[in-house]
């Protein structure tokens, strides 16, 4: 009995050890050849909660209930899932989009179209429970998670006008495992991140062609004031 108890209390004591989420996870290196002039960041948060925190938007009303007006947010939440996504869009548009000097001349606005997660490894739930996890103690997976989600960009000047819209799909996968793998919400979050991070490659690569234009609509409408979301 003892040895079975160690046996099913052993994968716990070791999840210890797994990986943790970086700095480095929410930066990517892939710029647009040319950058924009300077962005603010507004993110439709419900969007994005309603599919990465189902718990905490049912709590808010959201879940179910009718959308009402777009709301866009500049930085207005402490929740651990929309943090990933303020942190990954503002070092997007900083790293690879706009530059960071000088006047504002309008916003990137985000959201979610559609969002779909699937553990595509429960095929290894079996032998672990069959061999009391001794086969993931010697290096087999638990489960790894696929986020599969679709991403909208709309670039706004400074008097709110829509300039142009891109969609991409994105799709992005970590793996639960002892040692070298993430916990479970872990591994939702990376997940996650790579989804983004995948369709705003796609995203960029459509911008590329766009930017001259881009510059001088936002340029000709002027800086963006203060005050103005």
């Amino acid at each position: 009995m003892k040895n079975k108890l160690t046996l099913l209390l052993l994968p716990a004591l070791l999840m210890s050890a797994c990986r943790t989420l970086h700095v480095g996870d929410f930066h990517s290196n892939t710029a647009v050849p040319e950058r924009l002039p300077r962005l603010g960041l507004l993110v439709h948060e419900r969007s994005f909660l309603e599919a990465f925190d189902m718990e905490l938007a049912r709590e808010m009303g959201w879940i179910g209930g009718p959308y009402g007006p777009e709301t866009w947010f500049e930085y207005a939440t402490t929740d651990q899932a929309l943090e990933d996504v303020f942190r990954l869009f503002d070092n997007e548009i900083n790293d690879n989009v706009s530059t960071t000097s000088g006047a504002a001349y309008g916003h990137a606005r985000f959201k979610l179209i559609q969002y779909e997660r699937r553990n595509t490894g429960w095929g290894w739930l079996i032998p672990s429970i069959g061999t009391m996890w001794a086969a993931n103690v010697v290096g087999m997976p638990y489960s790894r998670l696929r986020s599969e989600l679709e991403l909208q960009l709309e670039i706004t000047d400074a008097n709110k006008k829509v300039l142009i819209r891109y969609t991409a799909p994105g799709v992005g996968k970590a793996t639960q495992a002892m040692y070298y793998g993430y916990t479970k919400a872990a591994a939702i979050r990376k997940a996650n991140l790579l989804a983004l991070q995948d369709a705003m490659l796609h995203i960029k690569q459509k911008m590329t062609a766009d930017v001259p234009m881009l510059t001088d609509e936002l340029i000709a409408a002027g800086e963006l004031k203060k005050t103005s979301k």
